[in-house]
């Protein structure tokens, strides 16, 4: 089955070029755009089956993305958000992120990227672009007193980057010469240690705890 999606995006250009970009694709099925936070509230009311995976301006006219993303989230917290914008500052970055986005990507991403980013996150994954996942960790570096306090491994550490970064469990296996079935137990470790429950619980409890080394 395809992930059901929403698009907001405000400029009638930019929503249109995505939704056509987005219909090429069979995994992803987009149930209805909004060109405001106010009106995507109002389609959520009135549509049969909700979206699965938000795709989430920031820049919105009235209650901006990150407000909007944070009501939604408060209202239906099963559900995931990604942002798609063409903001890359640390300030908004950290606050989609607290406001409960489970990935960020810019605007400029292929429409493949997207895709890809929108089955992650429907698995549970945090996508990130590059360029926004090498700001995060270099936001998040430091702070070493607490990370010793919650007695993360060096291993976990490791995990805990390239989970930020956006890699999955086959990848981050990959990448660390060891097997997805280590890579889990350091995961469930880490959830453990930082008391959540999902990936995107994981990026967030990072940030503020700044724990990334």
């Amino acid at each position: 089955m395809p992930v059901r999606l929403a698009l907001v995006e405000d400029r009638p250009e930019v929503r249109q070029l995505l939704a056509e970009r987005l219909g090429f694709f069979d995994d992803v099925e987009l149930v209805f755009t909004a060109s405001s936070a106010e009106v995507f509230f109002e389609r959520l009311d009135v549509v049969g089956d909700l979206p699965e995976v938000v795709l989430m301006d920031i820049e919105l006219p009235g209650m901006d993305g990150i407000a909007a993303t944070a009501r939604f989230k408060e209202e239906h917290p099963q559900l995931e958000v990604l942002m798609l914008t063409v903001f890359e500052d640390e300030e908004r970055i950290f606050s989609a992120i607290k406001a409960g986005a489970s990935g960020y990507l810019l605007k400029d991403a292929s429409a493949g990227r997207i895709v890809g980013a929108v089955l992650e996150v429907a698995r549970g994954g945090a996508p990130v672009s590059p360029l926004v996942a090498k700001k995060l960790l270099g936001y998040v570096r430091g702070d070493t007193d607490e990370e010793n306090d919650l007695d993360i491994t060096a291993r976990e550490r490791e995990v805990l980057d390239l989970i930020v970064e956006g890699l999955i469990e086959d990848a981050i296996a990959d990448r660390l010469l060891i097997s997805p079935h280590t890579v889990r137990g350091h995961i469930k470790n880490l959830y453990e240690k930082l008391q959540v429950h999902s990936r995107a619980e994981v990026v967030r409890a990072a940030y503020e705890r700044r724990l990334i080394g």
